[in-house]
């Protein structure tokens, strides 16, 4: 017969035996992280987000480019299709 163990009963914190109690908390320590975040100035955001798009639309383009080729190489050699 196997041996069990079990862990010592202890009484839990207040804070964890009522659940509104932990939300409360929950949220004040939300809001106190939230005034410690540095948040980008308007310039900044502006310039994240030309970034961003640029980014996007090179990338884009990019893959077009690629299925495009890749496309007409397929069709050119592997269905040897005649295009009129």
């Amino acid at each position: 017969m196997a041996l069990q163990q079990t862990r010592p009963t202890q009484p839990r914190p207040a804070a964890q035996q009522s659940g509104d109690i932990a939300i409360i908390r929950f949220l004040r320590d939300t809001l106190e992280e939230l005034r410690k975040v540095v948040w980008p100035t308007p310039n900044e955001l502006y310039r994240y987000t030309v970034v961003v798009i640029v980014t996007v639309v090179v990338i884009g383009l990019f893959i077009g480019l690629v299925d495009f080729t890749l496309h007409s190489v397929a069709v050119k050699y592997i269905y040897k299709t005649v295009t009129k």
